[in-house]
């Protein structure tokens, strides 16, 4: 079985190039996405994503909105996915059910924080 990859939603490029860089440096696979479209097409494209990452705050988009557009996507609704949503805004993420597979942390996040918390969910992914 291959290993469990991370998905990186984040309107600013740079910041998922670092995440990227970061994410590689620690051996974790990852890909990148700029907004939902990408994200969505970043999951259709590759199956072995079981982690998604993502700002809350995108361009003109809410990165909470993945959910529905996951559990409304006919090949993705099946999967399993942990989320771990990066904000600075904690109201927005309040709108969230309570859900197991979801984490939240809060801006400013240091990377063995982020780091951490990734690792953790791609365990509980491959459990």
């Amino acid at each position: 079985m291959q290993a469990s990859t991370v998905l990186v939603v984040d309107d600013v490029t740079a910041i998922v190039e670092e995440l990227l860089t970061l994410m590689r440096l620690h051996a974790i696979p990852a890909t990148g996405a700029a907004d939902l479209k990408g994200a969505i097409a970043a999951l259709e494209r590759e199956p072995t994503i079981r982690v998604i990452s993502c700002d809350v705050r995108l361009d003109r988009e809410c990165g909470l909105d993945i959910v529905e557009r996951i559990n409304s996507h006919p090949a993705l609704r099946d999967r399993e996915f942990q989320f771990l949503f990066v904000t600075g805004d904690q109201m927005q993420v309040d709108r969230l059910n309570p859900d197991p597979n979801v984490a939240v942390l809060s801006k400013p996040v240091q990377p063995a924080t982020l780091i951490d918390a990734l690792k953790t969910m791609l365990g509980a992914a491959d459990a």
